[in-house]
């Protein structure tokens, strides 16, 4: 078969079994996309059983995962409203959740693994910063907590870490360098200067341009064309991220906060929604393929260890901000542990580590399974830590039929 022709039956299969596996995600009441990294996770393994080879994506399938690694990205961006989220006790709360971790994973990693480089080290600490959004917000719907001031404070710290998450992946990215003294801070400071300045010149001027071609395209019958320009200018951000050595995924991210200020941005949700369905699962279950359960019985000690980590390490460093913030101790608690998840841009971060050579298929396959772990803990132990915090119906929830961007 030419690589042409595999690569829309890989596709097609890839496809087929995302949607098999929402219906047993639903039945099981877990995260669509734990359901897609264990799906591709077990294609990996029944490949190499009975083929004796892994699982290879071709190119083309490849390149469909990485898009929709910054569809999701730009998603996430348009449900972080910067005016809603930046609040005090948020901002607190989300600190505490990324230097803890980072530190701790970058700690226990030099020390469990010492022949380890110090920049997978620094790696193995991004991968346990940024938690997920989609895993804390099905729980916070599902026990009717999401519109409580505890719920608001879960979702905010929730989205502002994956900001830092990306920030903290721009600086890791210029800590790479290549040998030159000035390649560090010249790095940094242009990741810094392309946060500040992308956000600037999309709420100045972006903005303003896509709100007059939205209304020029209604006036003319003419429909989606504000998102289509907007998620032009994504993809734009991401290349230019990529070219000044930060990451496509970056840009995409940045482009979503900027557009989460506009007034339809329930429009670019919408459009997103169907570009989502169709790419962002090829994306999750790519990562699982990537897995090898080889790579991680090799590391699974210090797999294991880490994982408790990534637990204790957001408990604590965010459960004590939120206690300082003023929130009851079983609030604060039941914080920490919304903050435990890691998916969807732990998920980003470890594929780019891959792709990237910073980190081996070992390491990776480890940051597999400490996102499996802590986002199927959590969910019981956060129904735990709510009960008696809220007294609402449960509800059914979907894959992203929630926006926490903490609006009031």
């Amino acid at each position: 078969m030419d690589p042409e022709s595999t690569a829309w039956f890989q596709l097609t299969l890839l496809l087929i079994v995302a949607v098999g596996t929402y219906f047993l995600m639903v039945r099981v009441k877990q995260p669509l996309l734990i359901g897609e990294i264990l799906a591709g996770i077990i294609i990996s393994i029944l490949f190499t059983t009975f083929f004796g080879s892994n699982f290879i994506p071709e190119e083309l399938v490849s390149m469909i995962a990485t898009i929709g690694s910054i569809i999701l990205l730009f998603m996430i961006g348009l449900e972080c409203d910067l005016r809603a989220i930046y609040t005090e006790r948020n901002l607190l709360i989300a600190f505490g959740g990324v230097v803890l971790p980072w530190v701790l994973g970058y700690l226990v990693f030099s020390l469990l693994v010492p022949d380890s480089s110090t920049m997978e080290a620094i790696f193995v600490g991004v991968i346990l910063v940024a938690t997920s959004v989609a895993v804390a917000a099905d729980i916070l719907v599902e026990t009717g907590t999401m519109s409580k001031p505890l719920g608001k404070a879960i979702l905010g710290a929730a989205v502002i870490d994956d900001i830092l998450g990306m920030i903290v992946l721009a600086l890791t990215k210029g800590a790479m360098g290549d040998g030159d003294m000035w390649a560090i801070p010249i790095s940094i400071v242009s990741a810094l200067a392309f946060l500040g300045f992308g956000i600037w010149l999309g709420v100045k001027y972006l903005c303003p341009v896509i709100k007059w071609a939205e209304n020029k395209g209604k006036k003319n019958g003419l429909r989606h064309i504000g998102f289509t320009l907007g998620f032009a200018i994504a993809l734009l951000y991401a290349f230019i991220a990529d070219l000044i050595g930060i990451s496509a995924i970056v840009g995409a991210f940045v482009a979503g906060t900027v557009f989460a200020t506009l007034p339809f941005k329930s429009e670019f949700e919408v459009g997103n929604e169907y570009l989502e369905a169709i790419f962002v699962p090829i994306f999750f279950i790519t990562a699982g393929l990537m897995f090898s359960l080889n790579g991680l019985i090799a590391v699974l000690p210090v797999a294991i260890a880490l994982a408790l980590v990534a637990i204790i390490s957001k408990i604590v460093g965010c459960g004590i901000p939120a206690r300082l913030s003023g929130l009851s101790r079983k609030e604060s608690l039941a914080v920490g542990i919304g903050m435990v998840p890691r998916m969807e841009v732990a998920m980003v971060i470890a594929i780019y580590g891959l792709e990237k050579g910073i980190i081996g298929e070992d390491i990776y396959s480890m940051a597999v399974f400490i996102g499996l772990a802590t986002a199927l803990v959590t969910p019981s132990l956060l129904r735990w830590a709510l009960k008696g915090l809220t007294d609402e119906k449960p509800k059914q929830v979907g894959r992203h039929e929630v926006d926490p961007s903490c609006d009031d």
